[in-house]
Parts: structure tokens; sequence; C-alpha cells
């Protein structure tokens, strides 16, 4: 039974509105269709053989409320066989140009399996096109893989009658490509069409693009699908977010960035948007509590303004001698999967000692895990009680049971030992392990990938349950998870391991500006670690600090555990983490990329704006690399007000007056390998 009034009204109506403010709604699925509410349209998938449709799946709607921010409604669709039950729950928002939705396939069969399901495609959809018979223009930007050309632009340009079909493959979703894809088209009369499709996907994924010459036809979903579900099962599939607008390439990002942060952002158990954190660390918990106790004092001592203890890998483990000199250690990763505490490191068998002295100086306390990988070489308890639960090195979070033993492990863990922040890691690629699953049953093909990120989700939810207001952070090898459902969850302060040591030239640097400038529309909350720089390099500094940052003392020739810092050291860490500081609480404002999206090369200019409108302040930051021919460049900044006075403050501490008129047109000039840096407030009238 189809229910379409009076929601179609209401939903109309929403359109109407919308349709006002940009050029149309991403919940219209095609251009044809004009019900007044999706149906039958947004998803693409064959059930036994026949296409998704009206003939072969019933539908109802039901308002779901909403707030004042957007409007809700819930769709169910129902196999004609009454076996296959697809809920779909839907957000059109009021003031931002964006619908997305939420996806979960159950067998409602209390005996039966579902008919057979292939490539299930959360959404398979075609929008018009403003102008008809233009290249279409798709934008990404490369995942991290620790190579220096992580997060630089990708295009694709897309004839009409062509097509382009990107894919994951490793079971993480941003190895290969940032799964934020933008497309516009290359006519100067639709300048100001630009779309965006975000995938909520914390594996592989697959997403195609064809340009139909007055349309665009836009798939996306999970890479291979072929499956039946066992009555009772249910399992998500990837969510969906489509943004659309009739702005420019900045303006469109700044808006994408303010939304991200209004509603995609992790929130603590007052409903406010958890800030990023400016984090010290000890490194790996190959450290001794006294050591990390010394960490400590230093940045207390000197003032340094951290809010956040850091404990890595290597704190977990049977009694084992842990070589305390590098970051984590040499026997970090032979002992992931068992989660007690190392009583050699630490006689007590508690992190105690040291999270008491963190929070004594009024600090957070963040511990690292990897729940989701188990070393055969660990002596794990799990493997002796459940080896069942484990596929390879892969523990099974699919599996009902390794679920609930691993939350149990897990959250017993935080809970005694007082912990504020918890550290999400996954260093390997899954996709095999679910593959070799798959191959066991020919009709089961995706359901362990789709029942392990199910799982995952479960993990993580329930841990900001059982710990309201938690900050979860996520990492993967560096930035490998980076997707809508991950960073609606978690920050990520680690965005590629290749900041990790001494790189030749400047290709850390180049990564870390580009990290910041190509993806901090979407992913507002990273971080940069600074191993890779040497003490007294503004520019390196400069280059790899973000909206939260992680400073490793030790990994400076064991800095304060081995040696002390000299006092000119001291010094310049803390102008650098006070410069760091200061920027990091303008990172919830509006961001503007002064410069397109750059590149791993070494001859560009970089630069971006953060604004904070309720507060009039903000700063820009403008880098020219050592090979940019460019000695001066002019930047229009975006949010100044022209009428009023700004206080002015460069990175050197020289300080200025100047009107809004002056200041919004920013003149730079660098010497090669160089940054500008300028704080601006206004002036109260």
């Amino acid at each position: 039974m189809t229910h379409r009034s009076p929601l179609r009204a209401v939903w109309r109506n929403i359109r109407f509105v919308l349709t006002g403010l940009f050029l149309f709604t991403a919940a219209a699925a095609s251009a044809a269709d004009l019900t007044g509410y999706p149906q039958f349209n947004e998803l693409s998938f064959t059930y036994d053989g026949q296409p998704f449709s009206a003939e072969t799946f019933t539908c109802t709607v039901t308002p779901a409320g909403g707030s004042g921010e957007f409007a809700q409604m819930n769709v169910v669709y129902l196999s004609r066989d009454e076996k296959l039950r697809i809920d779909v729950a839907y957000k059109l928002y009021k003031n931002y140009p964006v619908s997305e939705y939420s996806v979960r396939l159950t067998n409602v069969s209390e005996n039966e399996k579902t008919g057979l399901i292939e490539n299930f495609q959360s959404i398979g959809t075609t929008l018009s096109l403003p102008v008809a018979d233009r290249n279409l223009i798709l934008d990404t930007v490369t995942g991290s893989t620790c190579a220096p050309a992580d997060f630089t632009p990708k295009r694709f340009v897309i004839a009409p009658g062509k097509s382009e079909t990107l894919e994951t493959h490793s079971g993480r979703s941003s190895s290969d490509y940032m799964p934020f894809l933008e497309w516009t088209l290359d006519d100067p009369v639709s300048d100001g069409y630009r779309c965006m499709l975000a995938i909520g996907w914390t594996g592989s994924w697959k997403a195609s693009f064809a340009n139909l010459g007055g349309a665009v036809q836009i798939s996306a979903g999970m890479l291979n699908t072929h499956f039946r579900l066992e009555p009772g099962e249910s399992i998500r599939q990837p969510s969906i977010a489509l943004f659309t607008s009739n702005q420019g390439e900045q303006s469109f990002r700044a808006t994408v960035h303010e939304f991200m942060i209004k509603f995609k952002s992790p929130r603590d158990a007052e409903g406010r948007v958890i800030p990023p954190i400016m984090a010290i660390t000890a490194g790996g918990g190959n450290k001794t509590s006294d050591m990390m106790k010394k960490i400590i004092d230093y940045a207390v001592e000197n003032k340094m303004p951290f809010d956040t203890f850091w404990v890595d890998a290597g704190w977990y483990g049977n009694p084992h001698e842990a070589d305390p000199r590098p970051n984590c250690g040499s026997q970090w990763w032979p002992h992931a999967g068992n989660w007690i505490v190392n009583t050699t490191t630490h006689p007590s068998g508690s992190l105690l000692p040291a999270v008491d002295a963190a929070h004594d100086a009024g600090l957070k306390f963040l511990l690292w895990f990897e729940p989701e990988r188990v070393q055969g070489e660990s002596n794990a308890p799990i493997l002796k009680e459940h080896p069942e639960y484990v596929h390879g090195n892969l523990l099974d979070l699919g599996n009902p049971d390794a679920l609930a033993y691993i939350q149990k492990t897990v959250y017993g863990i935080m809970r005694e030992n007082k912990i504020d922040t918890f550290r999400e890691d996954f260093n390997m690629d899954p996709q095999s392990v679910w593959d070799a699953i798959d191959a066991q049953n020919p009709e089961r093909v995706g359901l362990a990938e789709a029942r392990h990120i199910t799982g995952l989700y479960a993990f993580l939810d329930g841990m900001r349950d059982e710990f309201p207001g938690l900050l979860q952070e996520n990492c993967a090898s560096g930035g490998r998870r980076l997707d809508m459902e991950m960073i609606s969850r978690a920050h990520s302060y680690c965005r590629s391991d290749y900041f990790i040591g001494l790189k030749e030239g400047d290709t850390a640097f180049i990564l870390g500006q580009n990290a910041t400038h190509n993806t901090i529309a979407y992913l507002p909350f990273q971080g940069g670690e600074t191993d890779c720089v040497k003490i007294g390099d503004d520019y390196g500094m400069m280059s790899v600090i973000s909206s939260g940052n992680v400073f490793t003392p030790t990994d400076f020739d064991g800095g304060i555990v081995w040696r002390p810092f000299s006092d000119d050291e001291t010094a310049w860490l803390k102008k650098s983490f006070d410069t760091a500081a200061r920027m990091s609480r303008l990172y919830t404002g509006s961001f503007y990329q002064l410069t397109p999206n750059t590149s791993a090369e070494n001859n560009c200019w970089c630069a971006w704006e953060l604004y904070d409108g309720e507060k009039n302040e903000g700063f820009a930051i403008a880098f020219r690399r050592g090979e940019a021919p460019e000695s001066e460049m002019t930047f229009g900044l975006r949010r100044i007000r022209k009428d009023d006075q700004y206080e002015v403050e460069s990175f050197d501490g020289a300080k200025t007056t100047l009107s809004g008129k002056e200041l919004a047109v920013w003149k730079v000039r660098l010497e090669p390998r160089s940054f500008a840096l300028i704080f601006f407030k206004g002036k109260e009238k």
C-alpha cells in the first residue's frame, strides 16, 4: 500500500521553497519525476533478476517529524514476495542545499531466505543539467596511501554519451579516493552549477557518472553485492548525501564545511560540537608511567596550550620488554588483539598512574586501540576462547557474539582506566578477508563486508551510549577511513602516515598544506603530526598543523624523556603551539579556499581563510612553495566587513589597524618557501 497524502503536499511545499534558493533538491530524483517525494527512483538493484520498481515492490511513506533544521520521512519498500524490507530514512535540510538518506535491508520472513539481491546501489537516479551537451567535470581528491600525493586533486572529464566509474578495492573507504565527489560543467553559462555526492560507507564502494547530454545519471553503493538474506538478517548499506548549489566553487565548499560542522560532527553530552584537540603524546604506551609524567610536567611547566594527553600503540600485551625510544616501539603490532596492560612497562597492571597525572594537569586522556585486528602471535585470549570470531587477522564484527565480546573488553578497559578519548586504528586491508568468506557461498557475496561495517557502527555508537560525550578519533594507517559515516562519529588527527619521520625536501609539508586546504571543507576536524618537522622550521610547522594537532616530543631526538629541550627549543615549540591553538579555535568558523585545490607539486601557492562571524575575527594563511614563480599574490578575503576597523597581527607579532576595505584585499609578497599568516579581529564600535 502506498500512502501519498498529506505527505505529498508537505514534501512538495518544501521542495518549492528550496527550489527558489537552489537549482534543484537532491531528493527530487529524476528530471521527469514530479510526484512530490522520492519513490522508486533513488535506489537501483535487481531482485531475483527483476529491476527494482513498483512492479516488484510496494512503497509506504510515513512522515517522521524532523526539526526546525530539516524535514524527515521514512520510506519502506516491501518486495512482492513479502520477504525483503528496505527502510530508507530521508532528511531534507531547510537551510542547506542537502538531502540525505540511510538505507537498511532486512529479511522479514520467519523461515525463508530473500530473493537474490544483485548490484545494490543506494542511489541510482538521473538529474537534469542546466545546459545540455557539455562536458561533465567530475572532481575528487585522492585518498591516503602514505605517499606525497595523498589528498591531491583528481579530475575526470566526461563527454556527452560517456561515463566514468570510480571504485575502491581495499575495504577501507578513502585509500583510493575521498568519497566526496563533485561535479560541474565546462560551460561559463553554468558557472554556478555545482553538486557533490558524499558516500557514507567505511568499506569498499563504487560510484558511476554518465553524461546523458541533458542530464547526469549517477549511482553509488557497495563494490560487490550478490546475496540472499537469511530469515531475520538485517544489514546497512551505504548512506548518501547530495549537495546541490547555484554557488561558485569557493562559496560551495564553504557551505559544505558549515553543514559538516553543524550536522556531521561529534557532539558532547550537552549537544555541543566537540572542538578540535591539541594533544601532547608519549607516542606509544611503550613508555612507562614515569616517562609519561615527565612529558605532562613539561607541558604544564611551560604553559603549553595542550588539552589532551595521548597514548598511542604499545601499552598492551602479555608481559614483555618494550623499546621505549621509538614512537611506539617495535612490539606494538605483534600484540594487537591482546587488550591487557603490559605489566613490564606498567607494573600496577593499570594505566591509572598516567591517567591521574594527566587529569591532575587538566588534560583529557586519549588511548589507542585496534579492536578489529588480532595478530596470531599476540597470545590474545580471544584466539583460545573463540577462534571462530577471527578470520585471518580480522575480528568479525558481523558476528553478534564477537561484537559483544570486543565491546565488553574495550568498554571495560576504558571504564577501569577513566579514558576520555577513544582512538580507533585499523592497520589492514580487509577486502581480501571478506572476499575469502564470500567465496564459500556464491549467494552471500558482499555480506561479510556489509555485516562487518554494520557491526563497526554498532561498536562505535554503543560506546557513545556507554560513555556520553566521549570523543572518538579515527585512524586507519593514516586517513584511509574518511567517509561521511566515520566523520560524523570521529575526528581524524593522523591524516597520513607519510608525516611520520623526516622526509626529503618539502614533500611532507606540501602534503600537510594539501590535506588541510583540499579536504577541510568536508573533514573539518583533522590534524597533522609534527614528527616530520625539524625544530626551528616555521614553514614546515605551519604547513602540517591544522584544526587539531598532535605533538610527540620524543620524536625529536628523545626530547624530555632522553634529553632536555634547550631553552631556545622550548621557546620555539611554545610559540608554534600557541599559534596552532589560536588558529585551532577558529576552525569551527567559516572556511574559504583562497586558491583552487592544490597538487603535490612545489610550484604553486596555497592559501585559505577561517572566520568566526559571531566574534568578527579570523585568520588567513598563504604559502609560497619553493618553486612557485610568482613572488606576489592578492587574495580577496571573503568575510571582512568593509565598514569596520580591524586589529591585524602577523605571525612575527607585528600589529596594525586596517579598515575592512583595506584588509579585504590582502596583498602578499613572499620569498620562495615561505608563508604569511595574519590574525584579524574587528574593533568594537
